[in-house]
C-alpha cells in the first residue's frame, strides 16, 4: 500500500476516535467526514490539482466550525499542500485552523499539521528524487539504444566506405597503367617494329631505336614499382618509410631532415611525398654523378614542403620523362605547386596543401 494512504488513514481513524468521544455525532457531521474521505481520494488517486484540494479544504473547515474534532483532518491538508507545492493554500489551512481551534485543542491541530508538513515534505523529496532516477535511467537507456544504432549504421558506413575506396583504388590502378604502361608500350612497339625492318639495313638507326625502347621498358618498370608502391599497406608509407628508403638507398649519402608534426600529414599526400622521394633518389643515382643529397620535409598548419637537393651534375636543359612529369601531375592533382631546376645540382621543390581546396598561397608560412 502507498505510504501516502497509511499516514492518512492514521489521520482519519485519529478523527474518527475523536468523533466518537464526542457526546452527539450529527447526521450531518457523518456526511461531512465521508465527503471528505471521498475528496481525498480523488485528490490523491485521480486529480490531484488546486481546485479538488481547496474544496477539501472547504469540507474540513466547514467541519470543523461544526466540531472540532475534525481538526486532525487538516493534517491531510497539510501534506496535500505541501506535496503538492500549492504553498498558498498550506497558509490558507492553518489560518483556518487557528481561526476555528479551542484553547483545550491547538496543541492537537499544531502537532497534526507540523508533523504532516514534515512527513510531506519528506515524501516529496522522495518523489522527486525517485523521478529523477527514473527520468536518468530512461535517458540512458535511450542513448544506449541511440549509441546501438549509431554503431550499427557506423558498421554499415565502414563496410560501404571499405567497398567504394576499393573500387576507386582499381580504377586508380588501371587509369594509371592505361595512362602511362599503355601508352608507353604502344610506342615500344612501334619502335620495335621499326627496329625489325631496319634490321641489316641500317644498324645505326635501328640501335638509337632500340636504345630508346629500352630506356621505355626501364620508365615503364618504374611506374609499375610506383603503382605497387602506392597500394601497399600503409604502416609501410611516412617518416619510417623514407628513414627506411634512406638506409637502403646505397648511391651515396643522403642527408634527410623532418621538421613539425609529420603525423598531420594525411595519408594520400604522404604517399605522394614518398613517392617523389623515390623517384628522385632513383634519378639521382641514373643521372646525377652526385656524393650528397639534402632532404628536408618541413610541415606547419597549412602546408608540407618537400625539399630534395643534390650536388651533382644538375641539367642545363630538362626533359622531364615518366618520373618527373609523374611528380609534377601528383603534386598538380593534390592541389600543391613543383618547382624543378638543373642549375647547380638538380633541386625540385614540392608545396602541397594540407587541406586541398582552403584559399592562401602555397608559399605561406614557409621561409626562403
Amino acid at each position: 500500500m502507498n505510504k501516502n494512504y497509511l499516514f492518512k488513514c492514521f489521520l482519519f481513524l485519529f478523527t474518527i476516535v475523536k468523533l466518537a468521544a464526542t457526546t452527539e455525532i450529527t447526521p450531518l457531521e457523518v456526511a461531512i467526514f465521508l465527503a471528505a474521505v471521498s475528496s481525498d481520494i480523488v485528490v490523491e488517486r485521480f486529480k490531484q490539482n488546486y481546485f479538488t484540494i481547496i474544496a477539501e479544504l472547504l469540507l474540513i473547515s466547514y467541519g470543523t466550525y461544526l466540531n472540532y474534532s475534525f481538526s486532525p483532518l487538516y493534517g491531510v491538508l497539510a501534506f496535500n499542500f505541501i506535496y503538492s507545492g500549492y504553498y498558498l493554500g498550506l497558509i490558507l489551512s492553518f489560518i483556518s485552523g487557528i481561526y476555528f481551534a479551542k484553547n483545550s485543542e491547538v496543541y492537537i491541530f499544531i502537532m497534526s499539521f507540523g508533523l504532516s508538513m514534515m512527513y510531506g515534505y519528506i515524501m516529496k523529496l522522495f518523489n522527486n528524487r525517485e523521478k529523477t532516477f527514473k527520468k536518468s535511467f530512461d535517458y540512458e537507456r535511450q542513448l544506449r539504444y541511440e549509441l546501438e544504432s549509431t554503431k550499427a549504421r557506423l558498421l554499415n558506413s565502414e563496410k560501404e566506405i571499405e567497398h567504394i575506396t576499393e573500387i576507386r583504388e582499381r580504377n586508380r590502378i588501371a587509369r594509371e597503367l592505361h595512362d602511362n604502361i599503355g601508352h608507353s608500350m604502344a610506342g615500344i612497339l612501334m619502335e620495335l617494329q621499326v627496329v625489325q625492318k631496319l634490321y641489316n639495313k641500317d644498324d645505326e638507326t635501328a640501335k638509337k631505336y632500340l636504345e630508346s625502347s629500352i630506356e621505355g621498358v626501364s620508365n615503364s618498370l618504374t611506374v609499375i614499382r610506383n603503382t605497387a608502391y602506392n597500394i601497399k599497406p600503409k604502416e609501410e608509407i611516412g617518416i619510417g618509410y623514407i628513414e627506411k628508403l634512406i638506409k637502403e638507398f646505397k648511391f651515396c649519402n643522403v642527408d634527410f631532415k623532418h621538421t613539425g608534426d609529420a603525423l598531420s600529414i594525411p595519408p594520400n599526400i604522404i604517399g605522394i611525398i614518398n613517392t617523389n622521394i623515390k623517384e628522385a633518389l632513383t634519378n639521382a643515382s641514373k643521372y646525377s654523378n652526385a656524393d650528397n643529397i639534402i632532404i628536408r620535409l618541413d610541415v606547419n598548419e597549412k602546408f608540407v614542403r618537400l625539399y630534395i637537393k643534390d650536388n651533382g651534375k644538375g641539367a642545363v636543359n630538362i626533359k622531364e620523362g615518366l618520373g618527373l612529369s609523374g611528380m609534377r601531375e601528383r603534386v598538380k592533382n593534390a592541389g600543391g605547386s613543383i618547382s624543378i631546376s638543373g642549375e647547380d645540382g638538380f633541386l625540385i621543390v614540392c608545396i602541397i596543401p594540407l587541406d586541398f581546396g582552403e584559399g592562401g598561397s602555397v608559399f605561406e608560412g614557409f621561409s626562403s
